[in-house]
C-alpha cells in the first residue's frame, strides 16, 4: 500500500483490466536473463551535496512509482511460454522494502558509495515484488549522502530513466516551490488465474502471427511496387538492407580481444569526470561529434590497456562494441519500456593519436548508427519472444558475449538540479555489462562528462589498470580540442 506519508497515492486507485503485456523490447531484456551472465540492471549513483529530507523524498519515489506502473508492479509468466510475460499488481507492494535508508560505514566516502553500488548490481532481484529498489547512504563526510537506485532494463533503458527520474529532481533546493503537479491514476491490473492466462496467451499469440503476416504481406507489396517504379534502386536497397542485417544479426560468441576473455558475474565500478564542452570541442574540432570523442576515448584506453598486457594494434586492431542506439520518439512516455536496439560491429583502437582517431570513427559510428537493418529491429525481437526461452537466451548469449565492451551515451540534465532539498553534485551512470567484458556509459550532467565504468573482474582482473588506461585516454582526447579563445 501507499505510505501514510502520501495521502494522495491512496485516493486514485482504480481496478481495471488494462493491456499490460511486455513490450517485446522489455519481454527480451527479460527473456535472457536464463543465462546469469546476461542480467540486464541499470544502476544510477547520485552524490548529493548534504542529507536529503526524508520525507520529502520518500513523497517523490512514491509519485515516481505511480507515473510508472510497472514501478508497482512484478512480473508474471504465462502458461503459453511463447508469449511475452506481463505486468501483475502487487496486493503486497511496500515502500519501505524498496526505498531504504542506512548510515554511511568504513570509509565514509565515494569508494563506500561505490562498494555499496557493486553489491546492489551483483544481487539479482527478489522476483515476486516490482524488479527495482533504491538505498540513501547518510553521513558521508562532509554530511554529504548518496541515492543508489537499481532498476531492471525491462522497465525502462537509459534515456527513459532518466525521463523517468525527472520525478525527484526540482530546481531549487527549496521543495515547496515545486509547482503541484496532477497525479494519474493508481490502474491496479488485477490477477488472473492459470486458464485466464492460457486464453489470453492464445489470443495474444493468434494476434502476433497475423499480424506478422500482415508485415510480411506489406513488405513484400512495397517490393513488388519498387521494383515496378525503380528496378536498379530497389535491388541496391535490397542489396544494402542484407548486408545490413548480416551485420547486425551475425553470430559473435567469441570475444576478439586476446585478453578480456573471462566472463563472470562479479562487477567493479569506478567513476571518471571531464568537462563536457572539452569533450564537445575535442568532437567538432576533428571533424566529429560529442559521442564520436566519447567513443575514440573508450577505444583509446582499450588499446592502452591491451598494450599493457603486451598486445599491438597490429596484434589486435579492433574490437567488438555493443553501442546502442535509440529508437525512442520524443513524445513517449518514460513507461514507455525499451526503444533502443543493439549496433554491433568492430571498434578500431587506433590510430594512437586521438585527433587522428576521431576523424577515423566519425564515419564508422554514422554508419552504426543509420544501419538500414536498424527498422526490422522490432519484428526480429518480436520473432525472438515467440521462441522458448532457451532458445531466445541461447541466440542472444551467441550474439552477446562475443562482445568487449558496450558502450552508451545517455543525455542528462544540462542545470544543476535538487533532490529533496539536496543539491545533485553527481549523476553516475552504471549500464549493464550483458556478456561484454565491461560497459562504459557517459551522462552529461551541469556542464560535465560523468563517466561510470561496470568492469567485469573475471574479464579485467586488474581493474586499476584498466581505470588508469581509460584516464589516459581520456586526457589525450581532451587535449585534441583547441585551447579555449584560440
Amino acid at each position: 500500500m501507499p505510505s501514510a506519508d502520501y495521502p494522495q497515492a491512496r485516493r486514485c486507485i482504480v481496478a481495471r483490466k488494462v493491456d499490460s503485456r511486455m513490450g517485446v523490447f522489455d519481454a527480451v531484456m527479460w527473456g535472457v536473463e536464463t543465462d546469469p551472465l546476461l542480467r540486464s540492471v541499470i544502476t544510477l549513483v547520485v552524490m548529493l551535496d548534504k542529507k536529503p529530507n526524508r520525507k520529502v523524498l520518500t513523497q517523490r519515489v512514491e509519485e515516481m512509482s505511480i507515473r510508472v506502473p510497472a514501478l508497482r508492479r512484478r512480473v508474471v509468466g504465462n502458461p503459453v511460454s511463447l508469449v511475452p510475460p506481463r505486468w501483475e499488481s502487487t496486493d503486497d507492494f511496500d515502500m519501505n522494502y524498496h526505498l531504504r535508508f542506512r548510515r554511511a560505514a568504513n570509509t565514509r566516502d565515494e569508494a563506500h558509495v561505490l562498494d555499496v553500488a557493486e553489491h546492489m548490481a551483483e544481487m539479482d532481484f527478489d522476483r515476486a515484488r516490482p524488479l527495482w529498489e533504491a538505498i540513501v547512504i547518510e553521513g558521508l563526510k562532509g554530511n554529504k549522502a548518496a541515492v543508489i537506485m537499481k532498476i531492471h532494463h525491462a522497465i525502462t533503458d537509459g534515456v527513459g530513466g532518466m525521463a523517468m527520474a525527472a520525478s525527484l529532481f526540482d530546481l531549487t533546493d527549496d521543495p515547496s516551490q515545486r509547482p503541484e503537479q496532477e497525479l494519474p491514476e493508481i490502474i491496479e491490473t488485477g490477477h488472473e488465474d492459470a486458464m485466464d492466462r492460457l486464453v489470453d496467451g492464445t489470443e495474444y499469440s493468434a494476434k502476433t502471427a497475423v499480424d506478422q503476416i500482415k508485415g510480411i504481406a506489406g513488405g513484400a507489396k512495397n517490393m513488388v511496387t519498387g521494383t515496378v517504379t525503380d528496378p536498379v534502386g530497389t535491388v541496391k536497397s535490397s542489396v544494402d538492407f542484407t548486408s545490413s542485417a548480416a551485420r547486425i544479426l551475425a553470430p559473435a560468441s567469441t570475444p576478439m580481444s586476446p585478453v578480456m576473455r573471462g566472463r563472470s558475474l562479479g562487477v567493479h565500478f569506478a567513476v571518471l569526470e571531464a568537462p563536457l564542452e572539452g569533450l564537445k570541442q575535442a568532437g567538432k574540432a576533428n571533424g566529429g561529434t560529442l559521442n564520436d570523442a566519447f567513443m575514440a576515448f573508450v577505444s583509446g584506453g582499450i588499446a592502452l590497456y591491451q598494450a599493457a598486457h603486451g598486445v599491438s594494434l597490429d596484434e589486435c586492431p579492433a574490437v567488438r562494441v555493443n553501442m546502442p542506439v535509440n529508437l525512442r520518439p520524443r513524445t513517449d512516455a518514460p513507461s514507455q519500456g525499451n526503444r533502443w536496439v543493439p549496433a554491433r560491429f568492430p571498434l578500431p583502437l587506433g590510430p594512437a593519436d586521438a585527433a587522428a582517431r576521431i576523424r577515423e570513427l566519425h564515419p564508422i559510428l554514422l554508419q552504426a548508427r543509420t544501419e538500414p537493418a536498424l527498422e526490422i529491429s522490432e519484428p526480429i525481437f518480436r520473432v525472438l519472444t515467440s521462441l522458448p526461452r532457451p532458445a531466445t537466451t541461447a541466440l542472444a548469449a551467441g550474439m552477446m558475449k562475443g562482445t568487449d565492451v558496450a558502450a552508451t551515451n545517455v543525455p542528462g540534465p544540462p542545470i544543476p538540479v535538487y533532490m529533496a532539498g539536496a543539491r545533485v553534485d553527481q549523476l553516475v551512470p552504471f549500464a549493464p555489462k550483458g556478456g561484454a567484458a565491461m560497459n562504459v556509459a557517459f551522462m552529461s550532467y551541469n556542464g560535465k562528462a560523468e563517466i561510470g565504468i561496470n568492469l567485469d573482474t573475471a574479464a579485467i582482473y586488474d581493474h586499476d589498470v584498466m581505470v588508469r588506461c581509460l584516464e589516459e585516454s581520456l586526457a589525450q582526447v581532451l587535449a585534441s580540442a583547441p585551447e579555449q579563445g584560440d
